[in-house]
């Protein structure tokens, strides 16, 4: 298969038209028009993921995050500029599905809700409508037909997110009957969470301030956890969709963060 075949195959379950207008989809790094038959899958386009993909032999390497959302010139020999020297000289392509995929509410970007057994599952904040007249938008909601206890309902979006440590803002309700979440930086979508009568809002990188003001209890699970396993998802999903042609391979990436517990010390993700 052809880099330009790879490229309209991905965009065929993830257009990047759909992406949000300051995001950055797509080809982030050229390579030439070549046969693929090996596609990387990861979260983050990082040093130590890009040598680990090429080195297996990968010709396409496709992320959810961007390079770089803004145009950059590799000015500085960091992180960004050893990606693109690898990549480069490799002759190999790189892509990002960001947004574009962030908004396919019937996608893996809600594998979380689903997992939950969350019932009347729908979008958190419709944005558009695609050609098949499904509603596309950012985060999802849905309701238990029997409300769960809070402590757990915590419990088991813990070991579900495979976050060790969970952190909480806001008040804590006895019972959960209606959640709501939007994975990665889905902070500023709390407020029209509750406002539709969530109980729970879950997501990540929850600021100090907005943490203090909330009316419902927050479960910051980070930015890592949610992504990192729809990415794994979406690389089967893809698998499946271009079936023997090409081979496809997830590359786990590394939570940057640590915690210090303690009495225990420090605990790694």
């Amino acid at each position: 298969m052809k880099t330009a075949d790879v490229i309209s195959r991905i965009e065929s379950l993830v257009p990047s038209g759909y992406a949000a207008p300051w995001d950055n989809c797509g080809v982030q790094i050229a390579g030439r028009e070549r046969e693929v038959g090996k596609i990387a899958v990861a979260l983050d386009p990082l040093p130590q993921v890009a040598a680990k993909a090429l080195e297996w032999g990968a010709q396409f390497i496709l992320t959810h995050h961007p390079l770089a959302i803004e145009a950059k010139l590799p000015a500085k020999l960091d992180w960004f500029h050893s990606v693109m020297k690898q990549v480069l000289c490799a002759e190999a392509t790189l892509f990002a599905s960001h947004t574009s995929l962030d908004v396919q509410f019937k996608g893996v970007v809600s594998w979380l809700g689903r997992e939950l057994e969350l019932e009347n599952l729908r979008v958190l904040d419709p944005v558009a409508e695609n050609e098949a007249g499904d509603i596309l938008g950012f985060g999802c909601i849905g309701e238990y037909t029997a409300p769960v206890v809070y402590a757990d309902f915590v419990e088991r979006v813990s070991r579900l997110s495979g976050c060790g440590v969970v952190s909480l803002c806001g008040p804590e309700p006895e019972k959960v009957g209606c959640v709501a979440m939007c994975p990665g930086s889905g902070s500023s979508l709390m407020d029209k969470a509750f406002g539709l009568g969530a109980d729970v809002f879950i997501t990540g990188d929850v600021k100090y301030h907005p943490a203090q003001e909330s009316v419902g209890a927050v479960l910051d699970v980070g930015h890592f956890s949610l992504e990192e396993e729809m990415m794994r998802r979406f690389s089967a999903v893809l698998d499946e969709e271009l079936g023997n042609e090409v081979e496809v391979k997830f590359f786990s990436g590394r939570n940057p963060f640590a915690h210090y517990v303690q009495g225990e010390g420090v605990r790694r993700p």
